[in-house]
């Protein structure tokens, strides 16, 4: 018996004045000539006028005074989010008090430097310090907040105390668009509002607001283009703000950051025209590795330009040109620099790389070049698992806190490459081979526990490779079932944990 149900009949039943059949979608909604959305199972509502008397209102009104401190947070944080345009009758100036502040470029100049190396956080500490923030120049509070909202989004940072409660990274982008827009910034451009647009292109990219974040690194990349900073290669040349570091790589932190982005959105990069690389050898003094690693990076994504702008506009790409295209990307290599300073450059790189060299197999798969009895490896379905395998012995001497400032950019990287392994591993037949060898699901399943503590953050993403990884270790052959009692464990085998290697961070 189906339970009582709070309408006895679906609205169109009522206005025809016939009766309703009790099912969803009933008869009469479903057999009428024109098909009409049945709300048999939609609740009743009360009865009478669905307009709000004018006494209620007012009553309403006149307790808005007396809202809570939960409520006066959550409207500080949509205030924020609004243009200056629409909120007239806002201070000139809400501030953010510089303790805040101070706290976050600290945990970037800990984390977040050797990913971003382009601003210098001992000048901004001591503007910030020296400084209230009611006080401070419009360009550094806006490049400070900014820096900061990418900083404690990217590596999830807890909410910091201030005077009016809770400052977390939507109360930075706020606050910084809104005293942004209030300056005329682009009629006033320079290096660090162009910073202050990378900025926000991280903040928005790791919420997932996709259009946003398009937006604001394309402003960036323009405006770095009106400033002349792609003509920029001499690490030597003087900069007016002391703020700004490493200034010669700023194009291709931009550069680099928008062809990435576009790729994941399958969108064609608005920089086509080539592009000089500062020569990090030129500079005087050390090495310096954040230079040389972001160049190594663009000199990646210059190498497999051919492939994305191709794909990305719907022509022609040849299996020679995907094969050279991958050839390309596997020679190349990134020398670890000195201490530990390089560590999550270098695994940016070697992820990045292998998420390219995913993609071209990508491409081939779907332009059915792909046979198993192909001489060239990317051309075969064996593929994905030979890039997880270098992938995983890329990143096995990487902690938990060299990937983490690398944000949800790289975790889909890896999520592709995890991917593509466990939809060959779901939908070929596995390959015979010996009891103890490592197998396609062996790799898959060290990869998802090498991404399991990035993945609390991302439960869809989460979801998904846990089914998959699942499902294929099920369905993998069983490892014991050729094995008499007699047989010995092979000596020359490689074990999965030389590739797992979750170190332990102190």
């Amino acid at each position: 018996m189906r339970p009582p149900l709070t309408k006895r009949a679906c609205d169109e039943c009522i206005a025809r004045k016939v009766k309703c059949s009790g099912a969803w979608p009933c008869n009469t909604c479903s057999s009428g000539p024109k098909q009409v959305p049945c709300t048999y199972l939609k609740p009743a509502r009360r009865r009478g006028p669905k307009i709000r008397r004018v006494a209620a209102s007012e009553n309403n009104a006149g307790r808005m005074g007396r809202r809570s401190p939960a409520e006066e947070s959550l409207t500080r944080v949509a205030r924020t989010a609004e243009p200056a345009s629409s909120r007239a009758d806002v201070p000139t100036r809400s501030t953010v008090a510089s303790s805040v502040l101070v706290a976050v470029v600290r945990r970037y100049r800990d984390a977040s430097f050797s990913v971003w190396p382009v601003v210098n956080a001992a000048a901004l500490l001591s503007r910030l310090e020296n400084c209230p923030s009611e006080t401070l120049d419009h360009p550094t509070y806006v490049l400070a907040m900014a820096l900061g909202a990418a900083t404690m989004a990217q590596l999830q940072m807890v909410p910091v105390e201030d005077a009016h409660g809770p400052v977390d990274s939507t109360v930075l982008a706020g606050e910084s668009m809104r005293v942004r827009e209030a300056s005329n910034y682009r009629e006033n451009l320079d290096a660090s509002s162009v910073l202050v647009s990378f900025f926000l292109h991280v903040y928005h990219a790791k919420i997932n607001r996709r259009n946003a974040a398009m937006m604001f690194i394309q402003e960036a990349l323009s405006g770095a283009r009106i400033l002349r900073l792609d003509e920029m290669v001499d690490g030597d040349e003087a900069c007016d703000d002391d703020v700004i570091v490493n200034r010669e790589i700023l194009f291709t932190l931009l550069w680099v950051s928008e062809r990435g982005y576009a790729m994941h959105l399958g969108l064609a990069p608005s920089f086509a025209t080539p592009t000089r690389w500062p020569d990090a050898t030129s500079r005087r003094g050390p090495p310096n590795v954040h230079v040389q690693g972001l160049v190594e990076l663009a000199r990646l994504f210059a190498a497999f330009d051919a492939i994305a702008v191709s794909r990305s506009g719907g022509s022609d790409v040849s299996a020679v040109s995907l094969a050279e295209t991958e050839e390309a990307l596997s020679v190349l290599s990134l020398q670890q620099g000195e201490g530990d300073r390089a560590s999550t450059r270098m695994a940016d790189y070697c992820i990045t790389k292998e998420w390219m060299r995913t993609i071209i197999w990508q491409e081939a798969l779907s332009r059915h070049l792909l046979s198993s009895t192909a001489y060239v490896e990317l051309m075969t379905f064996r593929f994905p698992a030979l890039v997880t395998h270098d992938l995983l012995f890329s990143l096995k001497g990487f902690t938990q806190s060299d990937l983490l400032p690398l944000g949800r950019d790289q975790l889909l990287k890896c999520f592709e490459v995890a991917n593509s392994l466990a939809d060959t591993v779901l939908y070929t037949s596995a390959p015979s081979g010996e009891t103890f060898q490592l197998r396609p699901q062996d790799f898959l399943h060290a990869l998802y526990q090498r991404l399991v503590p990035f993945l609390d953050q991302d439960p869809l993403l989460k979801s998904i490779l846990h089914t998959k990884t699942a499902e294929a270790l099920v369905k993998a052959p069983a490892r014991l079932r050729t094995v008499t009692p007699t047989e010995e464990r092979p000596e020359e085998h490689t074990p999965i944990e030389e590739y797992l290697d979750l170190p332990c961070d102190a």
